[in-house]
């Protein structure tokens, strides 16, 4: 009897580290993001597409970016180049379009974005702009949002990059917030 408990109990374990190593295997298909409020909570592919409006997508930002993200614990550990995880927002702004920051908002494609002066523990926000008006280069997307009204996202970091796309496959219910609108 206690060897067959024995023999369970280590079949349990190997279907365990089989099923490990298959979703290991998927992390190259599969996003789970747990990390950031930006969007809700989830399990998301990663697809291959021509990036468009209200696509979400994910950002692997500059070291200066990140060392100012890393110092106030807005990103944690992950794999991109610069050691972080990649950053999760929707693409409000594509290559083209117009942009504009100034009064305290980021203007684009007729709506104005409210930059902030200082984050949910008070402290001055740096605004990373090179430049504070412009049209968007070639593969630079303006992506925010629309799920936490605190985001920190393209109001302060400017134009950016993009790794890949997003579809969500399964979104936590329990934590989801409700989506924020914008003047």
């Amino acid at each position: 009897m206690i060897k067959k408990v024995h023999n369970d109990k280590m079949k349990q374990w190997l279907l365990l580290i089989l099923f490990g190593l298959i979703i290991l295997d998927f992390t190259h298909i599969v996003y789970f993001n747990i990390f950031t409020h930006s969007l809700p909570y989830g399990i998301y592919m990663k697809i291959k597409s021509t990036p468009q409006r209200g696509d979400d997508a994910a950002s692997c930002l500059t070291q200066e970016i990140v060392q100012y993200g890393i110092d106030r614990r807005y990103l944690s550990q992950g794999n991109c180049d610069t050691g972080t995880v990649p950053v999760l927002k929707m693409i409000k702004g594509l290559p083209g379009d117009y942009f504009v920051v100034k009064n305290g908002f980021l203007e684009l494609n007729g709506y104005l974005y409210p930059i902030m002066d200082k984050d949910s523990s008070g402290r001055t926000l740096k605004v990373f702009y090179k430049q504070k008006e412009g049209v968007l280069d070639k593969e630079k997307y303006i992506l925010l949002s629309d799920f936490a009204k605190d985001s920190w996202d393209s109001r302060y970091w400017g134009p950016v990059s993009i790794q890949f796309l997003l579809k969500p496959l399964w979104i936590f219910e329990s934590v989801k917030q409700p989506p924020i609108s914008h003047s």
